[in-house]
């Protein structure tokens, strides 16, 4: 994708008569893109798991619940490559202990909310193959505090995460190889299943409903 980078210096002195007077200088700098996309969920970004029977629910265990395929897609105005990163806005509620395709990290499960103080479950996003233009692509990673260059990961667990466990966000694109990296492409979508799971029964308060509340924002990146 081609940039148009901008920069302009304002530099400002006062010179007294036959006299040197100190400078201040300020730098601006940006980026014009000539591409813009726009994402957005299949069918809304609203996951509405219904009600739920407590008397469903393990009382020593977790609970996996019904699980829900969402859709994220990116529709561009130009053929970009594109990468996401996931901001879980419930972190906080996340509760330690729920494994999902066998992973327990914190990087891999987001929060679900909390009811008087106690942490109810956490869920997992499992990816699926992504696309380009209708055709099937890679997934693939890189993760730090940046993002950039040529080097990109296949994914070995089954989730989508967020931080990387040495810190910094986790960012996800697709391509037709991992060697070739992220794909141009118009429209590009990233299929996902919400692996919902409560934590054990006899944990949650009772006499009163519970809501599951669970909240991440998808960011896209441009590259």
């Amino acid at each position: 994708m081609k940039k148009l980078f901008i920069s302009a210096t304002v530099v400002a002195s006062l010179l007294p008569a036959l006299a040197l007077a100190e400078s201040a200088s300020l730098t601006l700098s940006g980026t014009i893109i000539p591409t813009a996309c726009t994402p957005s969920f299949a069918g809304g970004s609203l996951v509405d798991l219904g009600k739920i029977s407590a008397a469903d629910l393990n009382a020593n265990a977790q609970t996996e619940l019904a699980l829900k395929n969402i859709t994220l897609s990116m529709t561009c105005n130009g053929q970009v490559p594109v990468a996401v990163k996931v901001h879980d806005n419930q972190a906080a509620t996340q509760l330690d202990g729920i494994t999902i395709d066998g992973r327990a990290e914190n990087m891999y499960i987001y929060g679900m909310g909390a009811a008087s103080g106690v942490k109810i479950g956490g869920y997992g996003l499992r990816h699926g193959t992504p696309t380009v233009d209708d055709s099937s692509m890679t997934l693939m990673y890189q993760q730090g505090g940046g993002i950039g260059g040529p080097t990109w990961h296949q994914p070995s667990a089954t989730l989508v995460g967020k931080t990387a466990s040495g810190g910094g966000y986790i960012h996800y694109s697709w391509g037709r190889s991992i060697a070739e990296g992220p794909s141009n492409g118009r429209i590009h979508t990233l299929p996902m299943t919400l692996v919902p799971v409560v934590g054990p029964a006899n944990a949650l308060p009772t006499g009163s409903d519970i809501t599951l509340d669970g909240s991440a924002t998808f960011e896209l990146v441009y590259l």
